[in-house]
C-alpha cells in the first residue's frame, strides 16, 4: 500500500510540475511584446548623428527605416541626416512588431554666438538605459561633463554620449576654462518601458485623426468630421502643413476637400501621425504626417 500511495503522490507531483511548465510556455509564446527602440537625439543639426538600439524582447530581426529612403538591419547603431526637415523613423521587428518615432534634423548654424558664451544643449527627460546625447557649444578646448549620477567628471569630450542606469532627476554640470561657473542643467530620467504600459497619447490623438479622415473618404458628412479634427486638435486652424506619404504636402483644408472630391471611396488612410512642435506645453497640432494608398478596384 505505502509504495502504491507513493506512486499515486509522485504521480500528481509530476502531473502539477508539468501543467505549470505548459502554463509557463504558453504564456512566453503568446505574452504579447512591445518595441522598445530608443534614438537619441531626436532634435539635432545635419551633419550630426543620431544613435539608435532596440531592446525588444526575443527579437531576431530588426528593419530600420529612417524617412529618407535610406535603412538598415542592425540591433544598434547610428545615422547621419544629410539634409533639414522632419523624419519620421520605423522600426519593424521580427517582420512584424512596429514602432516610429518623429526625427527633427535643422539647418546648422554657428557653434556659438558673436557673445562668445559656452552653451550646452541637452533633453529635459529621457528614459533610463537610453543613450543620451549631450553638445557643448562655445569657443573652449576643454570641456568636463558631470551628469549627476557618479559625482564625478564622467566626461572630457566636447559631444559626450551617456546611459543613466537608475531613474530621477539628475543636474549636469559643464565646467570648461573660459567658465568662472559650471554650466547647470536638469534632466529628469523616466523609468523603461513596460508591458504595462499605456499606449502613447499621441498615438490615440493620430488614430482618432485617421477615422475622421477616413469618414471624409467614404462620403460621410464632411463638415462633422473636417470641424471635428480642426477644432479638437489644430486649435482652429486650417492651413496646418499636411504631409502626404513623406512626399506632396497640402494645407489642411485643401487636403481634406481632396479626399471629399477625388480621393471620395477610393482611398485608405493607412496612418497618421502628429507633429506638436518643439513646445513642450503646446496643445496644438502643428503638422501631420499621413500614409494613405488608393483601394484596387474589385
Amino acid at each position: 500500500m505505502g509504495k502504491i500511495y507513493n506512486r499515486k503522490f509522485l504521480f500528481v507531483i509530476a502531473t502539477v510540475i508539468t501543467c505549470i511548465v505548459i502554463a509557463v510556455i504558453i504564456r512566453l509564446c503568446f505574452a504579447q511584446r512591445i518595441v522598445r527602440m530608443s534614438i537619441s537625439p531626436t532634435e539635432l543639426y545635419v551633419g550630426e548623428k543620431i544613435y539608435y538600439s532596440d531592446s525588444t524582447r526575443n527579437a531576431d530581426t530588426w528593419l530600420w527605416e529612417f524617412g529618407d529612403g535610406n535603412t538598415s538591419s542592425q540591433r544598434t547603431g547610428n545615422y547621419t541626416f544629410e539634409n533639414a526637415g522632419k523624419y519620421m523613423v520605423r522600426l519593424t521587428v521580427d517582420n512584424s512588431l512596429e514602432q516610429r518615432l518623429l526625427v527633427t534634423v535643422r539647418q546648422k548654424s554657428n557653434d556659438y554666438g558673436s557673445d562668445g558664451l559656452v552653451k550646452m544643449k541637452a533633453p529635459s527627460t529621457a528614459l533610463q538605459g537610453e543613450i543620451v546625447s549631450f553638445r557643448g557649444y562655445g569657443p573652449s578646448k576643454e570641456w568636463r561633463w558631470q551628469f549627476g549620477e557618479s559625482g564625478i567628471v564622467d566626461s572630457r569630450e566636447q559631444n559626450p554620449l551617456y546611459t543613466y542606469s537608475m531613474p530621477g532627476t539628475y543636474e549636469v554640470q559643464l565646467t570648461t576654462e573660459n567658465t568662472q561657473y559650471p554650466i547647470r542643467h536638469t534632466i529628469e530620467i523616466l523609468p523603461q518601458y513596460t508591458d504595462n504600459d499605456s499606449t502613447d497619447v499621441l498615438v490615440l490623438v493620430g488614430n482618432d485623426i485617421r477615422e475622421h479622415l477616413q469618414a471624409i473618404v467614404d462620403g460621410k458628412p464632411f463638415n462633422v468630421h473636417y470641424n471635428y479634427i480642426l477644432k479638437t486638435y489644430l486649435c482652429n486652424d486650417p492651413d496646418i502643413a499636411v504631409t502626404v506619404n513623406n512626399n506632396k504636402k497640402n494645407d489642411f483644408y485643401s487636403y481634406c476637400q481632396g479626399l471629399k472630391i477625388i480621393a471620395r471611396k477610393k482611398t485608405i488612410i493607412d496612418e497618421v501621425f502628429v507633429d506638436m512642435g518643439d513646445d513642450l506645453n503646446n496643445k496644438c497640432v502643428m503638422q501631420l504626417m499621413v500614409t494613405q494608398h488608393e483601394r484596387f478596384s474589385e
